[in-house]
């Protein structure tokens, strides 16, 4: 019989154990919810004081985030590797946007010809030789010429002959080559003339220009351009001719433009 009572008071012993334990436990949650009372009472009282627009930008800004998050989180897209076609063989002719000029240089005879022979008696290199001085070179280029004038002598001289020959001549295909011959030599010799006279103004214009240097009218010389040496030299050339000569050397001028300008228009504003 004893160790029934046994038993028993042990079983009164693990009730009191537990009524003890869960007096405790209630005890602590009582302190628990007393102490986070007052944090709750402060959260709300934070939460009265933020505006509403305070929390709309709080709400959307966690939606951008939580959206970006998911949208960061989606699979790559795999892409599709299409079949690489073969190479078109025969592809349709593209024409340029520009229209081919008219004139073409099929064969450069440049090229072929190779380097010019040049003369030593008259070339740059060869008077320019121990000359580092622009001056000086210049003046050993009118000594080259004063030295070499007797050869337009000989030119005028061979052109009279040629001329000579042209009237005496019967056959047709020779007068056509004296006629050729005779033209060329005049085109070299009024060239020649014509780059001689070039020279002579602009030596004139360097010496002007040095002079009022020299004479305080002016601090910085002005150099000629090519153009306005050119329309110089025609200027003294009309002025040197006759009334008649004048008139028939501007005709042929008007002509020589027009032709070079109809000769570079468009083959369309031509035909149309």
């Amino acid at each position: 019989m004893t160790p029934k009572k046994q038993d028993g008071s042990d079983a009164d012993s693990d009730k009191l154990e537990g009524s003890e334990a869960a007096s405790d436990g209630g005890s602590d949650d009582e302190e628990l919810s007393d102490s986070s009372a007052p944090e709750d009472t402060a959260i709300d009282a934070s939460l009265n004081q933020i505006s509403f627009g305070a929390l709309a930008k709080a709400q959307a800004s966690l939606g951008l985030s939580s959206s970006s998050s998911s949208n960061n989180r989606r699979k790559p897209k795999i892409k599709k590797i299409s079949p690489t076609a073969p190479p078109n063989t025969h592809p349709p002719f593209n024409p340029p946007s520009t229209p081919s000029p008219r004139k073409r240089t099929v064969v450069d005879a440049t090229a072929i010809s190779g380097p010019k022979a040049r003369d030593p008696r008259f070339d740059s290199v060869v008077l320019s030789h121990g000359t580092s001085n622009p001056q000086a070179l210049g003046n050993a280029q009118a000594a080259a010429a004063k030295n070499y004038s007797f050869l337009n002598d000989y030119r005028d001289a061979e052109l009279s002959s040629l001329k000579q020959q042209l009237a005496k001549a019967k056959n047709p295909a020779e007068k056509e080559q004296l006629k050729r011959t005779i033209r060329s030599m005049t085109d070299k010799i009024r060239t020649f003339e014509r780059k001689q006279r070039e020279k002579e103004v602009a030596a004139r214009h360097r010496r002007r220009e040095r002079d009022l240097i020299r004479e305080g009218k002016k601090s910085t010389p002005y150099f000629l351009k090519k153009g306005d040496v050119k329309k110089e030299v025609l200027k003294q050339r009309y002025e040197e001719m006759g009334a008649k000569e004048r008139q028939k050397s501007i005709v042929r001028r008007r002509k020589k433009v027009a032709a070079r300008e109809r000769r570079e228009m468009p083959d369309m504003r031509r035909t149309g």
